[in-house]
């Protein structure tokens, strides 16, 4: 199929969103299609790393207000003076951007509803965007997919969706399936940008802070990705924990392979994930996990991570003890059912049944 596929906002590469672009975007151009990507300014194809026809969104979008408001007013007449070019169109990311209308068969996706779960998420300007404007908007799509079972029901209570309307389509995985008995590392790691509150470091911060200092040093707490709202009270927090010794902050890591064999287990605090990327790479590298047990993590989860309540500090210390101290024999099960779980995350099966979806609209 020829598709335009916007990929705005692309996050420079460094939100669960970037991931989410590219590898679809990889997976489309894989099985054949031919696929034009609509992108910010100063981002190509080579960022995403495939080769294909590029549009640029005009230099005056940088910032995100007038971003939104080109995708949303703008864009739908550029689509519809050149809707001949193109069978069909793919928003990667409706819960950060949408259009007025849709001159082209197209299908939205996903990832969360975050703002309905977590208060402050954003500037209050933003909030009443996603909360009230974007969601009319999004709605005209011709389908809607959600990245998991707990987001579609979020559309459906907080959208006002139809159930017809929404797909799940789970993420797919592109990490390595190391075999469970190949040698980790002994570090706790968290990948997720430092943000508060919704990423939970705090409270992570001060579970772990509860460990005796030995255990701790055992077992370090890697916090890996960049800074964004409020990372300042996040290294605070660190600073001021009895094991602050013990936790390392990475910032940003491109290539996170040295990170996952240096892991020996992974946890997950986030208060709120549409899907929870990091958690099913965690499981296909053979790392134990630990994680939140609302939204799309327990969902994900199934029953291979420790679950625990995010709000819950007792609780979050209590599976770090736990997943530090299980046997030998438990703690290979729980990685063989890992590996075996994250097998049905695929990005190929998750692009096909979007190719589906497009093709079944465009009738």
């Amino acid at each position: 199929m020829k598709i335009l596929v916007s990929c705005i906002p692309y996050d420079s590469g460094k939100s669960g969103i970037s991931v989410y672009t590219r590898e679809l975007v990889c997976e489309l151009v894989r099985q054949g299609h031919s696929i034009t990507l609509l992108l910010e300014p100063g981002i190509s194809c080579a960022d995403l790393g495939v080769s294909c026809n590029v549009i640029n969104a005009p230099n005056w979008t940088k910032k995100a207000v007038f971003s939104m408001l080109w995708h949303l007013m703008v864009l739908p007449f550029w689509i519809l003076c050149n809707r001949g070019k193109f069978q069909g169109m793919i928003i990667c990311a409706a819960n950060r951007r949408v259009c007025a209308f849709y001159p082209l068969p197209t299908i939205a996706t996903v990832h969360d509803l975050a703002n309905f779960h977590i208060e402050d998420k954003y500037s209050k300007l933003r909030m009443f965007y996603l909360a009230h404007i974007l969601p009319f908007f999004a709605k005209r799509a011709w389908h809607l997919v959600a990245v998991s079972g707990a987001t579609k029901s979020d559309l459906l209570e907080y959208w006002h969706c139809k159930d017809r309307d929404v797909s799940v389509l789970y993420n797919g995985c592109v990490a390595i399936q190391k075999h469970w008995t190949e040698k980790h590392g002994a570090s706790i790691l968290y990948i997720s940008r430092i943000e508060h509150p919704g990423k939970n470091h705090l409270r992570l911060i001060n579970a772990y802070g509860t460990l005796d200092h030995d255990l701790a040093k055992q077992h370090p707490l890697v916090l890996a990705g960049a800074d964004w709202k409020d990372a300042k009270l996040v290294h605070e927090a660190a600073q001021a924990s009895p094991n602050a010794d013990c936790i390392r902050f990475t910032g940003f890591v491109k290539d996170i392979g040295k990170l996952w064999a240096e892991a020996g287990f992974y946890v997950f605090p986030s208060l709120f994930e549409g899907f929870g990327l990091s958690l099913v790479e965690a499981m296909a590298y053979g790392i134990p996990c630990a994680c939140s047990n609302n939204g799309s993590l327990g969902e994900i989860a199934g029953d291979v991570a420790i679950t625990f309540a995010p709000e819950d500090e007792e609780g979050i210390a209590n599976a770090l003890k736990q997943l530090l101290e299980e046997g030998p024999e438990e703690r290979e099960q729980r990685i063989a059912r890992g590996i075996k779980h994250a097998r049905q995350f695929s990005w190929g099966k998750h692009a096909t049944g979007i190719i589906k979806l497009l093709e079944a609209n465009g009738r």
